[in-house]
């Protein structure tokens, strides 16, 4: 029986005893794969899945979690009811985000020094400062306005690229490596599958 601070989890652990006999059962019997039919599917034997790959700049989140649990729950609805399921599942590794975040490592380190050390005068980022006319004006009466942007949101109040980077975790020496765009190509689509592996089985 495992304990945390005191606390009996034996409920939970048998749980999770019965999750791992389970998809060893699903991997055995490869239960999610899905073949083709013999001609067209008539209306409701078949069941098309797909949702916006992530994008390798970074791990994923709660945000994916969120939204793709609703779609596997479809397609595990789908599935018992006896369609044939297709929910395919990858990684977005082109375009220019993963260029972005690897240059902008690159200048925190010509700046700050390998490891960087950061100095706490320097002065925030233009995307967390608020427009100067909605500082005037205000945003309009019938529509919210947050303090903070969405990039600023989803940084986790961390200002630094390699704050952000060390925040999940990762190493000085790892976060180095990451300079190179191919490295977070290499690295992020295997470590987000091994992850997000509990997530949705179905896919």
């Amino acid at each position: 029986m495992a304990t945390e601070s005191g606390k009996a989890f034996t409920r939970r652990d048998r749980l999770l005893e019965i999750e791992k006999k389970v998809r060893g059962w699903w991997d055995e019997k490869d239960v999610f794969r899905a073949e083709p039919g013999a001609g067209p599917a008539k209306p409701g034997e078949k069941f098309f899945g797909n949702f916006p790959f992530p994008y390798m700049n970074g791990f994923l989140h709660l945000g994916h979690a969120f939204s793709l649990s609703k779609l596997e729950f479809a397609a595990a609805f789908h599935r018992l009811d006896g369609a044939n399921v297709l929910l395919p599942f990858g990684f977005h590794c082109t375009g220019m985000p993963i260029k972005a975040s690897a240059d902008k490592l690159a200048r925190e380190v010509e700046k700050f020094g390998n490891p960087p050390v950061f100095s706490k005068d320097v002065e925030e980022p233009a995307e967390s400062q608020p427009a100067p006319e909605d500082a005037i004006a205000g945003p309009p009466p019938d529509k919210f306005k947050g303090k903070k942007s969405k990039a600023v949101s989803k940084s986790g109040g961390q200002m630094f690229q390699w704050e952000i980077m060390r925040s999940v975790g990762l190493s000085d020496s790892e976060i180095a490596e990451f300079q190179k765009p191919g490295k977070m190509a290499d690295l992020l689509p295997a470590t987000c599958h091994a992850r997000s592996e509990g997530f949705w089985p179905g896919m």
